[in-house]
């Protein structure tokens, strides 16, 4: 595959009288049924995020999609949908992400980017700790670690998990991120998976 290969992003809109939800479509792919494959998945995301009772209960449906790495063959992408219930006190943010191999379709979830017998683990886990403490950054309920399974994107350098709103932390401070340079998981990577693609 080439290094320079990337994909040609197009964007898609779902709108109605509450709703205006832009995201992205891949294009130019070589492989169509991998292509198609992709476009569904982020798809089945951006739906799954929208509320099912729509208008009748919301009074705000929003959203847009951020393009964080699109090189090398790996895309890496965000989609953040806002929600604001009719009489609510508040609005929602709800982000997920989405990071895919171009050339084959392969969905990567957290635990796939390290070497399996690698104590990634806890090395995320005292990062993030560190960066709660360093940050200054309130929490509801305790840190307890990492699992593999967590939120997370990536950037040309760094890897970002993140967390829900108040999933950890009171409702105003949005959703916190953890910005983690590769530098700082130097022997962790697995060498045939995204980060390692992004370093060479």
């Amino acid at each position: 595959m080439p290094e320079t290969y990337s994909a040609a992003i197009i964007g898609e809109k779902i709108s109605n009288q509450c709703t205006n939800v832009g995201y992205p479509r891949v294009q130019g792919l070589k492989n169509a049924v991998v292509q198609e494959k992709i476009n569904e998945l982020i798809k089945q995301q951006v739906y799954s995020m929208i509320p099912q009772e729509g208008c009748e209960e919301y009074q705000v449906i929003a959203g847009s999609s951020e393009i964080k790495v699109n090189e090398k063959g790996i895309l890496s992408l965000t989609t953040t949908v806002y929600t604001y219930r009719k009489h609510a006190a508040n609005g929602l943010d709800v982000q997920k992400s989405l990071t895919v191999n171009l050339a084959t379709g392969q969905v990567y979830q957290l635990a796939d980017l390290f070497k399996s017998e690698s104590n990634y683990r806890a090395v995320l886990t005292k990062i993030i700790k560190d960066q709660i403490r360093e940050r200054n950054i309130p929490i509801i309920t305790d840190f307890n670690g990492i699992t593999g399974q967590e939120d997370f994107y990536l950037t040309d350098d760094s890897l970002v998990i993140y967390f829900q709103e108040i999933e950890y932390t009171p409702h105003y401070v949005g959703i916190p991120e953890f910005i983690i340079p590769f530098t700082q998981l130097k022997g962790l990577i697995n060498e045939k998976r995204p980060i390692a693609v992004l370093l060479s």
